[in-house]
């Protein structure tokens, strides 16, 4: 990224004469162990007013997180599926043994401890599968039967990831695009009428999809996750997908998310920016809708 650093004096005001703006309250809905820790977590929060987090983790993760974090600072999740039980992005196993999807039982028994209490963010567009298709059935089952909410990826992934000339270090032969279509949910919601769904990445670029599950389904929520990285998404496309969903009626149930350590503060900032949110809107995307969604106490977005 170009920076341009200034030659010329620079007059410094006293410290008194210069303002201070207090951070919004925040909670990230979009958080993943693999490119933090705890404690970056932590100075991060405490820097930019981040009152709560929702972890996708690893199983070998979970413990350290438990260890060394606050306990009413984030809620710990599952990230699934992964193929051959690997990580998508690093060479890491996502939980013991080499299956694509994790045991069952074994999630039961981490919810009942305590050490989980929600599923996601699912992948499954990188396993080709449907978010509809038989294998995450089961998943989509246990999440409604024991009340977890799934935090589900749909939108934009690593461009041309399937393709062996992607310009990035990995591919993903199995990844359809179509996968990310938010409607394939649609059987889904109607078949688990209970189930509270986070659509990670708010479906761009299916907007007219996104519009009409939010339309038909009312536990459906979105983040704006990879949404507010430039070098994923240009701040133009970001703002129009984001303003069609408010436009649209949504904005209650839109919450942020930033993926992406380094993207943290700048995302916090494109919201606060935008002239098309009221001061009542950029609140609740900030916090008080992924505090209604997780059915937090109202008081953890107080200013």
């Amino acid at each position: 990224m170009l920076r341009l650093f200034c030659l010329f004096a620079v007059v410094t005001l006293p410290v008194a004469a210069q303002p201070t703006v207090a951070r919004p309250p925040v909670i990230d809905m979009h958080v993943h162990s693999t490119n933090t820790t705890p404690r970056e977590q932590a100075e991060r929060m405490k820097a930019l007013n981040i009152r709560f987090i929702f972890l996708a983790s690893l199983a070998a993760d979970l413990p350290e997180w438990a260890a060394s974090f606050a306990a009413d600072g984030y809620w710990p999740s599952l990230t699934l599926p992964c193929p051959g039980g690997k990580a998508l992005f690093i060479d890491r196993r996502c939980w013991d043994g080499a299956s694509d999807y994790p045991d069952i039982a074994w999630i039961r028994a981490e919810v009942q401890a305590g050490r989980l209490k929600a599923l996601g963010e699912a992948v499954p567009q990188y396993a080709g599968d449907s978010p509809s298709g038989a294998r995450l059935e089961p998943y989509w089952q246990l999440a409604e039967e024991l009340d977890l909410p799934v935090a589900l990826h749909m939108g934009p992934g690593p461009p041309f990831a399937a393709y062996e000339e992607s310009p990035l270090p990995f591919t993903f032969p199995e990844f359809r695009m179509a996968a990310n279509d938010p409607l394939l949910l649609e059987e889904v919601l109607l078949k688990h009428k209970k189930l509270r769904v986070l659509v990670m990445h708010a479906g761009w670029p299916f907007l007219d999809s996104m519009l009409a599950l939010l339309y038909a389904h009312p536990n459906v929520y979105v983040d704006v996750g990879a949404l507010q990285a430039q070098f994923m998404v240009p701040r133009a496309s970001y703002y129009a997908h984001l303003r069609s969903l408010v436009e649209a009626g949504f904005g209650k149930r839109i919450v942020f998310g930033s993926d992406f350590p380094p993207q943290v503060a700048a995302g916090i900032d494109a919201i606060v920016a935008a002239d098309f949110l009221s001061a009542e809107q950029k609140a609740d995307l900030l916090c008080d809708n992924a505090a209604r969604f997780l059915r937090l106490d109202a008081q953890i977005c107080a200013p």
